[in-house]
């Protein structure tokens, strides 16, 4: 194919089924790279997309995948806008069904673009994964600087959540805002499926005849976008509810105020509705499933730490510590199942490319975030072997970045693959399979280099819950 492209590099077929390939192959760099050269724009950025978005985030190019996922929020916010202007226009000169036309597209297909769905969940899972360093901006040989989760923006359990969240928070009440997604998962219903408008064109993959692509359906779509919107609603809620969390004093449970109340109240329906979201999206005993227990148990633990049961002669700080207590216990049996499923299963370095933006930057910022509530309540770090809800804690995260150690080794496995020339590829000669081998090997190279980073980075910050008085 590459050899193809060189005597045809206009032809578009050659260049998608290039993709494809390289896609299969993991090297999701060449891959791109291919669909830059294609130079798709404007509308077809709704149609085509699909052709890559999906291999950025299993490659590990999350500055890539929120590149072009703004493309497209930029696209439909002004297209928009330009077809107000233009529908004015058309009534003003007389075509009314010219003005109804561009109307009925707005409506039907362009608002509820599934494409647009698609790329708010992918701008929000990636946001604190981004690379000022992306490979786009250096050479291929030159060393990536330091980084760090959350550098430029989404929540990654440090001070600046609480501002960041308010954000999101401002942000999402404009319909061509990545954060709005938050709002669509909260309005969700079940039928809601059949009401985005899939204006993906199949058409451009007829050439294939033996092996067909699969590509994601629009249900898995919906539903993923969907979970993605309820993932960040609840990282939102959970910083903002701690944010208003008042302290203990003389060892009695703290009064709660109608606005701690508030804030624990969305919390714990927002986490009803997601939970309820992510029974039929996830498979029962994977990977993914296991992670969404972790995430809500810790949604539970600062519900029940905050507010327990405020108002009641039963509510103590006691049994505030110990609920929490057993909601931990619970965590770390669901860390350890997502491990075991992670080591015997197949296509590891793909699956941490997945992982990393879908569960594990959401899991350690709640850890954080956690942290800091059990903090205020004088269950720090440093007193996990004397307060039992610090080393519950301690145990989740250390069982947590046990996890993480092995995302990492996995990794290592991921750089590079052996290969070598056979009398088969006598017509393409030698030179042609080391390009093709050097293309991939750079892929590789290029996507372990930009999730590592963020691995490590967790990995090195859990240990300070090792800690002692």
């Amino acid at each position: 194919l590459e050899e193809a492209m060189d005597h045809s590099p206009y032809n578009p077929h050659l260049k998608i089924a290039s993709m494809g390939v390289y896609i299969q192959l993991g090297a999701s760099h060449r891959a791109l790279s291919i669909y830059q050269e294609m130079g798709v724009k404007q509308i077809q950025m709704d149609s085509c997309a699909y052709l890559i978005l999906p291999s950025l985030i299993t490659g590990g190019l999350y500055t890539s995948a929120v590149r072009l996922s703004s493309s497209i929020l930029r696209l439909h916010s002004s297209t928009s806008k330009d077809i107000k202007d233009f529908a004015s226009k058309a009534l003003q000169n007389g075509y009314l069904f010219k003005a109804r036309e561009m109307s009925t597209f707005q409506r039907a297909k362009m608002r509820p673009s599934l494409q647009l769905l698609y790329s708010k969940g992918v701008v929000m899972d990636c946001a604190s994964l981004l690379n000022a360093n992306d490979f786009e901006e250096i050479s291929s040989g030159e060393q990536i600087s330091s980084v760090r989760l959350g550098t430029e923006k989404g929540l990654c359990g440090g001070d600046e959540d609480i501002v960041r969240s308010e954000q999101i928070a401002i942000d999402s009440s404009s319909y061509f805002n990545a954060p709005c997604v938050i709002h669509e998962a909260a309005n969700a219903t079940s039928d809601d499926v059949c009401v985005y408008s899939d204006n993906r064109d199949m058409d451009i993959n007829s050439f294939e005849i033996l092996h067909r692509k699969q590509h994601l359906t629009q249900t898995e779509m919906v539903t993923d976008s969907l979970l993605k919107g309820h993932t960040h609603g609840l990282l939102v809620r959970a910083v903002m509810a701690v944010e208003a969390a008042k302290a203990p004093k003389k060892g009695k449970v703290p009064k709660s105020t109608e606005e701690i109340a508030y804030r624990c109240q969305s919390l714990t329906r927002a986490l009803a509705k997601a939970t309820h979201c992510s029974l039929g999206s996830l498979d029962a005993d994977s990977i993914d499933e296991s992670m969404w227990k972790v995430f809500s148990s810790l949604c539970d633990v600062i519900g029940v730490v905050i507010i327990g049961d405020a108002g009641t002669e039963s509510d103590t700080l006691l049994g505030r510590e110990n609920a929490a207590v057993r909601l931990l216990e619970a965590a770390v049996l669901s860390v350890n199942k997502a491990q075991t499923s992670f080591n015997s299963g197949d296509a590891r370095g793909a699956l941490v490319c997945q992982l990393l933006p879908n569960c594990i930057v959401p899991i350690y910022t709640m850890i954080e975030t956690t942290a800091r509530l059990f903090s205020l309540f004088g269950w720090g770090k440093r007193k996990r072997l004397t307060k039992a809800a610090a080393g519950a804690l301690a145990s989740l995260a250390l069982s947590f970045r046990s996890l993480l150690s092995d995302l990492l080794q996995a990794m290592t496995t991921h750089r590079r693959v052996e290969y070598g020339v056979s009398n088969e590829t006598s017509l393409v000669g030698e030179d042609g399979i080391n390009r093709v081998a050097n293309e991939f090997n750079q892929s590789r190279e290029m996507t372990k280099d930009r999730v590592d980073p963020f691995l490590d980075q967790m990995r090195i910050d859990l240990t300070s819950y090792e800690e002692e008085e």
